[in-house]
């Protein structure tokens, strides 16, 4: 269900508040029906046999003024679904999709590379999917007016290659800011996001240009989320990240430099997640083997790297945790350990 009530600006705690429509609350005969109306003022989906036994969809609306930005939650393969854009006036917005596919590929480097998928809700489009979720942003014509005649030309895919997979890694770190942005922040936020799709979208050495602290803020992610990924993995460096990211080496680094370094930022995060692992009381791994996994040359190697990063050693949080008395590390700075009526109407007012 709809709920208009969900739709201030902020939440009392400052930060942007959500729209949600939910059908899990309806008879079971109802729910397509009702996700097909809710979007009906701008796409027109195909009735599907299957989504008479039921059809659970969930979707969060943010409300940005000048963008909106949703997530989607569907049955997935079982109820596949086909669709056109109606083309209505005055919703001629385009819009960035970014399927499951891709949000899964942020994880895992085995799955298939993310792509996105740019389309203009004024032209006419038909398409069909099966995904079990799907992120989107809806991007008024005016906001990015001065690019209107090459995105009027877009084919439609954006390579998951180069740019491309950067504007895909952006839009998955945007999502999971969205619920801690500031509503005073909003306006940097929707700053970035039209920086970045001019410049993946429509490139030129000047938009590029603009665009350099967000895209180098986004290959950073990316690098972490490699190192969060390969902590157990003997050959985790410079070299293989720079392999990667398709990165020089000292491109590299100057992206660590605010991070002390990359070998440092790996080490620093290994032992967090040995940390992790010693403050679990149902943990049986011993220190040796925690040691050895996370790729350091011995324990007493390790203890003594663990000792200057926490203040504390090894022995010492696994006792701690056996009692039921964490120990914090007394050395790390807190941010470390810290690790959204019809669619229609919603982005008919969308302003500039």
């Amino acid at each position: 269900m709809f709920d208009p009530h969900l739709g201030d600006f902020m939440n009392e705690a400052g930060l942007l508040a959500t729209l949600k429509f939910d059908t899990r609350e309806l008879p079971v005969e109802h729910q397509f029906e009702a996700w097909r109306s809710f979007h009906a003022s701008v796409i027109d989906v195909s009735i599907s046999p299957e989504a008479r036994q039921g059809f659970i969809f969930e979707q969060q609306i943010w409300d940005l003024g000048k963008l909106a930005f949703t997530t989607s939650y569907m049955p997935g393969p079982k109820v596949p679904r086909r669709w056109h854009h109606l083309g209505k006036d005055p919703l001629d917005h385009w819009c960035l999709v970014l399927p499951e596919s891709a949000m899964h590929a942020a994880q895992d480097q085995n799955v298939p590379r993310r792509q996105v998928h740019f389309r203009s809700l004024g032209r006419p489009y038909d398409g069909a999917a099966a995904d079990s979720s799907v992120s989107t942003v809806y991007i008024p014509r005016d906001l990015l007016r001065p690019l209107a005649g090459v995105l009027d030309k877009h084919p439609g895919s954006v390579s998951p290659d180069g740019l491309g997979g950067l504007l895909a890694d952006f839009l998955i770190s945007f999502e999971r800011r969205l619920p801690h942005i500031p509503g005073h922040e909003v306006p940097k936020a929707i700053e970035a996001m039209r920086a970045m799709i001019s410049a993946c979208l429509a490139p030129t050495a000047d938009r590029v240009a603009e665009a350099h602290g967000h895209i180098a803020a986004t290959m950073l992610e990316r690098a972490r989320q490699m190192i969060h990924n390969e902590l157990q993995a003997p050959d985790l460096g410079p070299d293989k990240l720079c392999r990667q990211l398709g990165l020089s080496r000292s491109k590299l680094y100057v992206l660590f430099e605010p991070l002390h370094g990359v070998a440092r930022y790996i080490q620093r995060q290994r032992l967090l997640a040995a940390y992790k692992e010693l403050s679990d009381p149902n943990s049986m791994t011993s220190i040796a083997r925690i040691a050895e996994r996370l790729c350091f040359a011995d324990a007493a190697t390790f203890s003594r790297s663990f000792r200057s990063e926490m203040g504390c050693a090894p022995s010492e949080v696994r006792a701690a945790a056996a009692v039921g008395l964490p120990l914090s590390p007394k050395r790390l700075p807190l941010k470390l350990l810290n690790q959204v009526v019809s669619l229609g109407e919603i982005l008919q007012y969308l302003q500039v």
